[in-house]
């Protein structure tokens, strides 16, 4: 659970998570593609990251705030950072194509798969145990995940756009298993770089991480649309909302980047789970998408099992109901009882001020 500290951090990137989908959308063709390079699109987001990071680092050090970034191990935390940089590529030029096959409310329900892969990538690479109550909660998710996979017939599939292709949300729904894995595996590893040097300033490992971005980005452009761009101009196709989507998705890794760093990927988690309920009470009015009971259920199942992973012990036990376990034990283990409760709980703090009551 995440503190009253981390919530300002934790809802601005639920709500940036809620819109960008959204907006995502909004930019597409009316073939359902895109007219812009998708590349190019994160490129820009990336760079814009890179700026804002880098305005807010030179007011830390202008101000005093931050005294120095640079030590022996600079290169080598420098090409730390390539890893995850070159995870987030991968995964954040999947969300363009996965937004090409299923709707935005789909799309986050999809991307709760990513609380499943977290936990099992805490059990393998953080030796960090679930429990059972977790292992059942992340089967639940995924039941959750595959039921709004069903497919829809009656009213619900007259109410489906005319485009649809029968074999996009399977395409989705594969990309959206890749991004899950890669997204968990890239929150894992950078909140592991954020906060393996907790004095360091955010601001300076962002723009680390930021400059890989920059070049893998650039250099997927070169590879995908390359053509087009040098016939074109890199800002071919750039409508307004196509530049709204570049910078929501900067604000949105800034929002996430400073989760991991203060908070976790727990908290990231909820964030998720918020986004989406927020997601689908927005697309259900802009694109007058079908509420399916496929969906409904599909919600609720993800919902209630995002919360049950991530609920604190003591919210699952009733501590009265322990008292009594652990006094009957007591009495069941002492000598001088013959298995009442009542001389053990006279002869404990609670009892002994009952007794004088």
């Amino acid at each position: 659970m995440f503190n009253r500290e981390q919530a300002p951090f934790t809802i601005s990137a639920a709500f940036l998570m809620s819109v960008q989908p959204i907006l995502v959308t909004f930019s597409k063709n009316h073939a359902g593609g895109f007219d812009y390079s998708i590349p190019s699109s994160t490129m820009l987001s990336e760079a814009l990251k890179l700026t804002i990071s880098g305005a807010l680092l030179a007011q830390q050090l202008l101000s005093g705030t931050t005294s120095r970034v640079l030590h022996d191990d600079s290169v080598t935390e420098f090409f730390s950072y390539l890893t995850p940089s070159f995870i987030y590529f991968i995964n954040n030029n999947c969300t363009f194509f996965i937004l090409q096959a299923v709707d935005p409310t789909t799309f986050q329900l999809l991307s709760q798969m990513k609380t499943i892969f977290t936990g099992l990538l805490f059990r393998i690479f953080l030796k960090r145990k679930l429990t059972a109550v977790q292992y059942l909660a992340l089967v639940t998710l995924a039941c959750g995940t595959a039921c709004s996979q069903l497919p829809v017939g009656g009213r619900w599939q007259r109410a489906m756009p005319k485009h649809a292709d029968a074999a996009a949300p399977m395409l989705g729904g594969l990309l959206s298993v890749l991004s899950s894995l890669l997204s968990a595996l890239g929150g894992i590893y950078n909140e592991k770089l954020l906060k393996g040097r907790p004095s360091t300033s955010i601001h300076w490992q962002n723009i680390q991480m930021y400059i890989w971005g920059v070049l893998f980005n650039a250099l997927g452009a070169y590879l995908k649309d390359g053509t087009r761009l040098r016939e074109h101009g890199l800002l071919f196709g750039y409508s307004a909302s196509a530049w709204t989507v570049v910078v929501v998705n900067a604000l949105n890794g800034l929002a996430i980047s400073a989760v991991l760093k203060f908070a976790d990927n727990i908290a990231r988690v909820y964030a998720h789970a918020i986004a989406m309920l927020l997601t689908m009470g927005v697309a259900t009015q802009l694109f007058k998408a079908p509420i399916t009971p496929q969906l409904v259920l599909a919600v609720i199942m993800v919902a209630t099992s995002t919360l049950q992973y991530n609920l604190p012990r003591h919210l699952l036990t009733d501590e009265d109901e322990t008292k009594d376990e652990r006094l009957q034990l007591m009495a069941d283990a002492s000598p001088d009882s013959e298995g009442s409760i009542d001389g053990v709980r006279a002869n404990s703090p609670e009892g002994a001020q009952t007794c004088k009551a």
